[in-house]
Parts: C-alpha cells; sequence; structure tokens
C-alpha cells in the first residue's frame, strides 16, 4: 500500500512541528496497521535475518527488547535463539507515566502479566541491565532520530542511565523519512536495522561490538 505524508513545516513554529509529528505518526502507524500478511512477514523476514546477523558479533550480551505491539516485526524468534546459545533478554517494565523504565529478565518461560497501557511485563523475575537496548521504529530519519509512540518512555530511559547501552532502532525502511524534526531532548540510536539491512548512525558506532557496554554484565540501569 502506498505511503502518503504531510509535508513537513520547515520554518515553522515548534507547536506546528509538532502537530506535524503527530500527523506523520499517525500515518505510519495506519500504513504499518494496513501492510497485508504476506508482505509484512517477507520484511519481518528479512528484518529477523539482519538482526541474527548482527547479535552473532554479541553472544553474551543482554539484550533489552519489546513485546510486539500494533502490527510491530516479532523479535522473539531470535530472541528465543540467543538465549539458547548462551545470551540473555529483558523487558521493560513501566512504573508509570512519565518514568523511565526499567528491565527485568525474559525467558520464554516467563510469567507475563499485563503492565503500562496493557502491555505484557515479566512477573517475578529480576531487574538487570542491558548491554543492547532495542528501539521501535514508528519512523526514522538517516540521522538516527526516531519517532515513537510519543511517550517519552526510550529517550526518559536513556537520559536515567549513567552507562549507556548500545541503541539499535528497528523498523521498516518504507518508514524511513528526511528528518524527523526532532526535539532537543530526542536521543538518535547507535544503529538501524531494517529490511534494507544494517546501518551504523556513525564513525563512532562502527566499532559498538567493542563498546566497553558490550563486555560485561553491570546494572547500567540502576547504578
Amino acid at each position: 500500500m502506498s505511503l502518503e505524508l504531510p509535508v513537513a513545516p520547515r520554518n515553522g513554529s515548534s507547536e506546528k512541528q509538532s502537530e506535524w509529528r503527530h500527523a506523520v505518526r499517525r500515518a505510519l502507524l495506519g500504513w504499518r496497521s494496513g501492510l497485508d500478511a504476506a508482505t509484512h512477514k517477507h520484511l519481518s523476514d528479512q528484518i529477523r535475518g539482519y538482526f541474527s546477523e548482527f547479535l552473532k558479533d554479541r553472544p553474551a550480551a543482554t539484550v533489552g527488547f519489546y513485546w510486539p505491539i500494533q502490527n510491530e516485526i516479532d523479535l522473539r524468534p531470535v530472541i528465543e535463539r540467543h538465549i539458547a546459545n548462551g545470551g540473555t533478554a529483558a523487558l521493560p517494565v513501566v512504573p508509570g507515566k512519565d518514568q523511565p523504565m526499567v528491565f527485568h529478565n525474559w525467558t520464554p518461560l516467563t510469567e507475563m502479566v499485563p503492565g503500562f497501557a496493557r502491555i505484557p511485563e515479566p512477573h517475578g523475575t529480576d531487574e538487570v541491565g542491558v548491554h543492547v537496548l532495542l528501539a521501535p521504529l514508528v519512523g526514522f530519519d538517516q540521522a538516527g532520530y526516531r519517532l515513537g509512540y510519543g511517550g517519552g518512555f526510550f529517550d526518559r530511559t536513556l537520559a536515567a542511565v549513567s552507562r549507556k547501552p548500545l541503541v539499535v532502532g528497528i523498523g521498516f525502511e518504507a518508514t524511513r523519512l528526511a528528518d524527523i524534526l526532532p526535539h532537543q531532548y530526542d536521543v538518535p540510536v547507535d544503529v538501524l536495522i531494517t529490511d534494507q539491512g544494517i546501518r551504523y548512525v556513525d564513525s563512532q558506532a562502527s566499532s559498538a561490538a567493542d563498546k566497553i557496554d558490550q563486555s560485561s554484565p553491570p546494572c547500567h540501569l540502576s547504578d
């Protein structure tokens, strides 16, 4: 299906830019929800393949991922293989509105309960730090700025940590924009993974496999 977006207000006020972002978010979510099952699976399989390739260099990493909602790419098959191969995984727990997320250990056997906005969260597992943090992309631009759902949870979480994990944006290439007109508090991702491949956002991120955050499991989210 075609994707038509409103024109960005380059010289508009911050209010106009926010209105544009809201309109673009609605359009992108509408496009994603309207994908037919075969196309969604084809694109998702490509993304899962690239994500699997990405994790091969990080077999011991704790990966903070997300429970798929609103027709997002389901990464659980890749995460389950990562765990089977010796890695670990975690899902976010949201303490409340306008609060940063914390991450709790997850395996396929973890009990899940409805959390914030009724999104499933782990129950009865320990809080852990993450080496790689996956961020779902409603939309994104080439500079690594992401358009999310508007709640600010990922940016708020990254602002709260003392040691930043490697942040990986996951989404469909069709949702790439020239510029999402980021707010001053927006935090770009380090890596973009779409159905077109893996892209490191800048030269510093190109050696991301060697980042200090990849080596040992300190609790980045609580120290």
